[in-house]
């Protein structure tokens, strides 16, 4: 049951992100202020709609979804973006990789929850270094934002990418076991 609600919630957190056309189908036409148990049974067509959306098809649509929640001013602001976005973006999805293999390696390395003292030092200063590096990536990448977009626009970016990212970790530590 405690999965089923961190998976409603994280997919209520992404349902924001995703583009209104896909959004919209989900929402009976004419609802302006609906009722609660409206907005129960709206929010479990949401949720049905959104219930196939996995960690695999975020990654395949993660740019998708970054332009489309922009709010880009013209096309030439959408190049530019894309041209400093797209080296981010394979530099954190290399990280994430990393990150889900690491996770992999500790669930293959502990026992019900108990891990060697040497084992654990290893994976937190795994974990501590994969941390720094996305820091610094977005750190570099959020401040190349400056010479195309207003810094408002840009921690905009860097919102979506956050959520993307909660949405996508929830995933790969979700059927991790906590340490003993």
């Amino acid at each position: 049951m405690n999965r089923l609600v961190r998976n409603v919630s994280m997919l209520v957190l992404v349902a924001g992100l995703l583009p209104a056309g896909a959004r919209a189908w989900a929402q009976a036409p004419g609802q302006g202020s609906v009722t609660a148990p409206a907005a129960a049974a709206q929010t479990e067509v949401q949720t049905d709609v959104l219930s196939g959306f996995k960690r695999e098809e975020m990654e395949d649509r993660r740019q998708e979804i970054v332009v489309a929640n922009m709010k880009f001013s013209n096309d030439e602001q959408k190049t530019k973006f894309l041209a400093l976005y797209v080296p981010y973006q394979e530099k954190l999805m290399n990280n994430l990789k990393q990150r889900k293999k690491l996770l992999d390696d500790y669930q293959n390395a502990q026992q019900n929850g108990v891990i060697g003292d040497a084992e654990a030092t290893k994976l937190l200063n795994a974990n501590l270094l994969l941390d720094r590096n996305r820091v610094m990536a977005e750190s570099t990448y959020l401040h190349s934002l400056k010479a195309i977009m207003p810094m408002e626009q840009a921690l905009r970016a860097y919102q979506i990418d956050e959520r993307l990212n909660a949405f996508y970790l929830n995933d790969i530590l979700g059927t991790i076991h906590l340490v003993k």
